[in-house]
């Protein structure tokens, strides 16, 4: 067949429309991917509707990470072959230069050479049968062991976008096996797998966040006495001497990510986070917080803390979480204590957002499947 089924965004303020358009053919460095699965975000409602004013070039299929099959590759393809089961990653970088990047199917960059990349052929993302995706962007996964052996699901493979996310920013400060980290909020879906991240890289993993239940499930998932529960106050001073106490050492810990949500905007969360660390520990930001960066100046000087922001992750990370999973020693699905999974089709696309927009913490997962 040329054509296939496709969600088209016409116009911000008017839904997705799913319609019949020309199926995409392989070029030079890329391949055609049959979706099985795409990964819908939380907000990703919110992108479509302009509540989160994300860049985007109209109209254009959006989309989020997928794991699919290779479909047809380009004449230059050595490795991936049609019919293999792929992981398939949403940061598209230029390749003359690499620093540029959009998020495919969901941001633009909002700067003018990354808006190019997704006002050419990169505008159509994975909700819909067939996508195009540079041939570096696709992942062999191992059928066999991981939907075999390991018994996952397909559902249960679309978790590894949410996984990678943290595991960039964690690997960013070289977090090391049996360092003492800090996740804040932990209770969201980012945050979630942020602890199952750090217990499987070998940390001890300080969990904060306001809802005890929440943090109660995370303890009773993972059953390790290296993962420690902190329920934040809201109170600056207070939130460091909990994780102070927590971290159990008098210097105190040795990382803080911190995946403040846009709602956390004025929050002491950050600053009681960075006081609670050690010298020379190192913070890394990786939340939606669009205010300022408030910080104890003087404390970051002299204990030579290091903050870094990560956007994302790069290849390597996407290689080694590979190998996490498929060694056995990062967990997914039920395993990671995500039991509610929704899947919804093209056509009930109104519906799974608002699904996904209510499974926005740590346990639900809502996709897509063309």
């Amino acid at each position: 067949m040329s054509t296939h089924k496709a969600l088209v965004l016409h116009a911000r303020d008017k839904p997705l429309v799913l319609e019949t358009v020309p199926r995409p053919v392989a070029t030079t460095g890329d391949a055609i991917v049959r979706i099985l699965a795409a990964d819908i975000v939380p907000y990703m409602g919110e992108v479509i509707s302009n509540k989160r004013p994300y860049p985007l070039s109209l109209p254009m299929t959006p989309g989020n990470t997928a794991i699919g099959r290779v479909h047809e590759v380009g004449p230059d393809s050595v490795a991936l072959t049609p019919g293999q089961l792929v992981f398939c990653d949403i940061t598209i970088r230029a390749r003359d230069n690499p620093a540029v990047s959009i998020l495919y199917g969901i941001h633009g960059g909002g700067y003018p050479a990354a808006q190019k990349l997704m006002d050419g052929v990169w505008r159509n993302g994975t909700y819909a049968e067939y996508t195009r995706f540079p041939l570096e962007n696709l992942y062999p996964l191992n059928e066999d062991l991981l939907l075999g052996k390991l018994g996952y699901t397909i559902n249960d493979l679309c978790l590894m976008p949410v996984c990678l996310v943290p595991f960039g920013g964690l690997s960013e400060v070289d977090l090391k096996p049996g360092e003492i980290v800090i996740v804040a909020p932990a209770t969201g879906r980012y945050g979630g797998a942020a602890v199952g991240i750090a217990l499987a890289m070998g940390a001890t993993v300080i969990a904060a966040g306001r809802n005890m239940a929440a943090l109660e499930k995370l303890r009773e998932t993972y059953g390790t006495s290296r993962l420690r529960t902190v329920q934040i106050t809201g109170d600056g001073a207070a939130d460091t001497e909990l994780f102070r106490a927590a971290a159990g050492k008098p210097d105190g810990a040795d990382v803080y990510l911190d995946l403040s949500p846009p709602a956390a905007q004025g929050s002491s969360l950050l600053a009681s986070g960075i006081r609670a660390l050690r010298v020379f520990g190192r913070c890394v930001v990786m939340g939606g917080n669009s205010g300022n960066i408030d910080f104890p100046y003087l404390e970051v000087m002299f204990k030579s803390i290091r903050i870094q922001g990560r956007f994302m992750y790069d290849r390597r990370h996407v290689l080694q979480i590979i190998q996490m999973i498929e060694s056995g020693l990062f967990p997914l699905g039920k395993k990671s204590g995500v039991t509610q999974t929704e899947e919804f089709g093209l056509e009930e696309i109104q519906g799974a957002l608002e699904a996904a927009g209510k499974l926005s913490g740590w346990g639900g997962h809502v996709v897509l499947k063309p």
